[in-house]
């Protein structure tokens, strides 16, 4: 429609200036033979007085000489301003659609880009609206594999809570997470897929406090139990745990009383908080020796537990971590131990040999409390101070060596150790705290003149033949 509009203007234009041509023809001006000089005077003087009427009834030569056109010029004029105003108003209401119809689509493109996160760009000749207002319009074009890379990379994953007989869970393109266990098996084996998508993490206290369950089969699809995901499971016997589990949460199988044997998979490297706290039954248990962190409470009141060695790797052993394990009869300490928190092998009366490595650096108060079963303690060369209470009640120690390192010993550190008959204090020990060998059978001792301690410090008074 546009074409047909500027062919027509076009076509209007070329017969208005051939109209024009033949009244010029006509009136003389163009086509006439030169004058003389004196005719042209005399013609130039007698027009002086029409020419300056002329200026003053109009400006417009146009309207002027429409008046003088013939009927048949005047008639063609008429007929092209006729179809002028006709092809006007047909462009205009053309152009009116087209701007109706881009500001749709545009409108559409944006409200398509807010919901996808990115914006539409025409392509095929069209004039993109926004391309004013957003500088953007003019740079370079991504690839359409740029594009998808940066849709995948800052797209969230998309995921449904969904729901099944026996689980309630969270479906994602590639993967599920198990919320809660709602069935009631007494023997549970919980599938690899659902949905034909992988099941690769147990959420917190998926299944925390079941009546029914007595041994659950984990697949080997999963990486990650929560935190308390079989806590306070009264009737749980049984678990096998898969090889493929990277992570455990704390408090895993808290409080989990009637749990009686468990395998812990190479893939963990720490047991966390209260991971078995209160596992009464707990009597065979296998630790990976990639475990370097055992943390607070972790197998605290575990008393049927007959773990014979420590992970190899283990660095750090929280408070209370195996506090009274009763049955655990550790024969082998790790070499790479560091630290080892307070009351954490309190009242494990089985443990019959304690070696700490030179690695260790920090022993807290009441570490091996009430250890009657220990026979023989080596402590090398390494740390710096015997905290508060830290062996004390150990019955059965009948021999120690303090190593040079130690700067000091704590209240009580020795307390009650009725078997101790021999000590050697380093001349590097300044400093002896209260009761440190209260209740020890020994009755000779040598120490620096500079240490300090107190009266109650030994079983007898030093004396100075006691000092060197």
């Amino acid at each position: 429609m546009e074409k047909l509009f500027w062919g027509m203007v076009g076509g209007c234009t070329v017969a208005f200036g051939i109209l024009l041509c033949i009244y010029l023809n006509k009136t003389g001006v163009i086509g006439a033979q030169p004058e003389t000089s004196t005719e042209t005077v005399t013609e130039i003087e007698s027009e002086t007085g029409s020419e300056n009427e002329t200026e003053t009834e109009t400006g417009s030569d146009l309207e002027l000489a429409e008046g003088e056109f013939p009927a048949d010029i005047r008639s063609m004029i008429q007929d092209s301003q006729k179809n002028y105003a006709p092809a006007m108003k047909v462009f205009e209401e053309e152009s009116a659609q087209a701007a109706s119809r881009e500001a749709a689509e545009i409108k559409q493109s944006q409200s398509s880009a807010a919901s996808s996160g990115g914006s539409d760009r025409k392509t095929n000749g069209g004039v993109d609206g926004n391309r004013n207002d957003n500088h953007e319009y003019f740079l370079e074009e991504p690839t359409e594999e740029e594009s998808e890379s940066e849709e995948s990379s800052t797209e969230p994953a998309k995921s449904e809570d969904k729901k099944n007989s026996e689980f309630e869970y969270v479906l994602y393109s590639d993967h599920v997470v198990l919320k809660k266990y709602i069935g009631s098996a007494v023997s549970l084996d919980i599938p690899d897929t659902i949905e034909g998508q992988p099941v690769t993490e147990i959420r917190d206290s998926a299944f925390a406090s079941s009546k029914t369950l007595t041994r659950v089969s984990v697949p080997d699809t999963v990486e990650k139990l929560g935190k308390n995901v079989f806590k306070s499971c009264e009737l749980l016997v049984d678990v096998s745990l898969p090889d493929s589990l990277t992570e455990m949460g704390e408090g895993v199988f808290d409080s989990c009383s009637k749990l009686a044997r468990i395998n812990v998979p190479d893939g963990i490297t720490a047991i966390g908080k209260k991971a078995f706290n209160e596992c009464n039954e707990l009597k065979t248990i296998t630790l990976s020796d990639d475990i370097e962190k055992i943390e607070e409470q972790a197998f605290n009141n575990c008393t049927k537990m007959e773990l014979k060695k420590l992970p190899s790797s283990l660095k750090t052993v929280g408070k209370e971590a195996f506090n009274a394990c009763a049955a655990m009869a550790l024969t082998k300490w790790p070499s790479e131990l560091e630290e080892i928190g307070e009351s954490a092998f309190a009242e494990c009366t089985a443990i019959e040999e304690v070696k700490l490595p030179s690695s260790m650096r920090k022993i807290s108060e009441s570490a091996f409390m009430g250890c009657s079963g220990i026979k023989t303690l080596t402590i090398k060369s390494g740390i710096e101070a015997i905290p508060e209470s830290a062996f004390s009640d150990c019955t059965g120690i009948t021999e120690l060596v303090i190593p040079k390192s130690v700067l000091s010993i704590g209240d009580s550190a020795f307390s009650g150790c009725s078997a101790l008959a021999s000590v050697t204090i380093p001349k590097n020990t300044i400093s002896i705290g209260d009761s440190a060998f209260s209740g020890c059978t020994f009755t000779t001792v040598s120490i620096n003149k500079k240490c300090s301690y107190q009266e109650n410090s030994f079983p007898f008074e030093i004396k100075e033949e006691h000092y060197y």
